[in-house]
């Protein structure tokens, strides 16, 4: 993981933080994916299900072409190697990484190409956390994806993210909390 991943100490506690580089091809897939979504979004009169669902397939398809060396059974360290190497960096998405464990890591979102090149951040972000979780169970079915905190820093939103393995129960509503906090229809 030290090649893709640069090793650097905060607040006397590792990190890691990847380095993206975002690419033509798998930007325009993205970009494509997410005017998908914004298009049923808006057919559907605000329906924010279609862009779940949309960035969950596009996640799952993300994970299908691109990881090629795919483990019968993947461990966290793994799958954030082979998800950083060929999605996230390319993707041009930035995360630091403060806590990576055998069956969860946690990270920061630092940048996102998508919600800083869109009029609809919010709808972009909405994909992101949908994408994220469709590369996510497409290694660990069992998993989830919790968001957590958005704050604003110098004009850019980072975004707490913790990659589960096995989710506990309660986890399990993770994903409609997400979409329910997510005032989009206001926005149409």
């Amino acid at each position: 993981m030290e090649k893709l991943l640069k090793e650097r100490e905060s607040n006397g506690r590792a990190i890691w933080v990847n380095e993206p580089d975002e690419a033509g091809e798998i930007a325009r897939r993205r970009d494509t994916a997410f005017n998908v979504a914004l298009g049923k979004l808006l057919d559907t009169n605000g329906n924010l299900e279609t862009v779940m669902q949309t960035g969950e397939a596009f996640g799952r398809g993300l994970f299908e072409d691109l990881v090629k060396e795919k483990a019968e059974k993947w461990t966290m360290e793994e799958w954030l190697s082979s998800t950083v190497e060929h999605i996230f960096n390319p993707l041009g998405n930035a995360f630091t990484f403060s806590e990576i464990a055998d069956d969860e890591v946690k990270s920061l979102m630092t940048r996102c190409p998508l919600h800083e090149n869109t009029n609809e951040p919010h709808v972009a972000s909405l994909f992101t956390y949908g994408f994220m979780r469709g590369l996510l169970l497409s290694a660990f079915p069992h998993g989830e994806l919790l968001m957590g905190d958005i704050v604003e820093t110098e004009g850019r939103p980072k975004t707490e993210f913790i990659f589960k393995t096995n989710a506990l129960f309660k986890d399990r509503f993770e994903r409609e909390r997400v979409k329910s906090s997510f005032d989009i229809t206001k926005k149409l």
